[in-house]
């Protein structure tokens, strides 16, 4: 019993190992796409700051066309008022060249804090640029560390499954019967070493019965996870 003790342990190491190299493996490509995403979102902002440039430019370009036509108006309405032929027409005139300029007023000053805003704007798109830069080089750094450590792991992999494959063979009967059932529903956590008095897949008390089977090195199934038990080493 002794040798089929030492063969569950190091499948147990074995399987463990394994395991770890399959999520190492299965994360690679979900950190891959993280980066290309946070790439793909910098561009996105930056395109959408050139958009946001672009429609205030125009929406600055519009109120001067506006501001110019007004513009031209009021001097319009100053040539009619030299034509006018009664007081009451002169200050209708005068009246409407007020509003207009002080409409006119209101425009300058929308059109003065647009065309800040866009200095603004443009002050900050080398810092959009520089992220995009710095995210694409940081995409392509994952992507080609991803790729060499699959190359690693996958190595590692293919070893262990050998040493695995060669390991369980070790055993036979009802053990090994037993082995593969439980591995094929629990895979790593089909085993768990002794812990004290309880089982070290869900701490749950063993009875004494199955304490002494245990330290006499007999695997025992546990009644409530269904692992296999194993002592730990020096007990």
């Amino acid at each position: 019993m002794s040798e089929v003790i030492e063969i569950l342990r190091r499948l147990h190491r074995i399987l463990v190992q394994q395991a770890d190299i399959r999520s190492q493996l299965e994360r690679g490509p979900r950190m891959v796409k993280i980066a290309q995403t946070h790439y793909e979102t910098a561009v996105a902002d930056e395109l959408a700051h050139r958009e946001l440039i672009k429609k205030t430019r125009m929406d600055a370009d519009r109120k001067q066309l506006q501001l110019r036509e007004r513009e031209a108006k009021i001097f319009s309405v100053e040539g009619k008022m030299n034509m006018c032929k009664t007081d009451r027409e002169f200050q209708a005139l005068k009246d409407q060249i007020a509003a207009d300029t002080q409409a006119n007023a209101v425009l300058s000053d929308e059109i003065l804090e647009m065309l800040e805003t866009i200095d603004t704007l443009v002050a900050a798109t080398p810092d959009f640029e520089l992220r995009c830069k710095q995210n694409k080089a940081e995409a392509e750094k994952v992507a080609a560390n991803t790729e060499a450590r699959r190359v690693s792991l996958e190595a590692d992999l293919a070893r262990i499954t050998e040493d695995l494959a060669a390991t369980e063979a070790r055993l036979d009967g009802d053990l090994a019967g037993t082995y593969r059932r439980l591995v094929a529903l629990r895979h790593e956590e089909a085993l768990a070493v002794l812990e004290g008095n309880s089982c070290g897949g869900c701490n749950t008390s063993l009875s004494p019965r199955t304490i002494d089977r245990l330290l006499m090195r007999e695997p025992v199934v546990c009644t409530s996870c269904g692992c296999l038990i194993y002592p730990p080493e020096g007990r």
